[in-house]
């Protein structure tokens, strides 16, 4: 099970690096932050590309999951739901990049924003 939370961490590394870095690139206007809180974190710190910010904060939340399931979480439930919640987020992080790359909705994106 350690195998398969390890390559579910680095799918959901890789996806929200697609994301980020297709994110980066588009032509459009800059993006802005829809919640409020992050908004002000982001006005406050002066950050303009908050896309790459998000991808680290992503690195750093998955290293503290894996530390947690090899340490205090060993009970093979917790990794289940990693794994389950893994993929969930992947499905997410791919639909996103591909609306993005394209600069049209598809039916993960049509989902999210209803």
């Amino acid at each position: 099970m350690d195998l398969i939370t390890a390559l579910i961490a680095l799918e959901i590394i890789a996806s929200k690096f697609l994301l980020s870095y297709i994110s980066s690139y588009r032509p459009a206007s800059p993006y802005e932050e829809n919640n409020p809180l992050l908004r002000l974190i982001f006005k406050k710190l002066k950050m303009q590309d908050d896309e790459w910010v998000s991808f680290f904060f992503t690195v750093l939340l998955i290293g503290i999951c894996l530390y947690l399931l090899s340490s205090v979480y060993t009970a093979p439930a917790f990794a289940a739901m990693f794994v389950l919640a893994g993929f969930y987020t992947t499905a997410l992080n791919l639909g996103a990049a591909h609306s993005s790359y394209f600069q049209r909705n598809n039916f993960i994106t049509r989902r999210l924003l209803r």
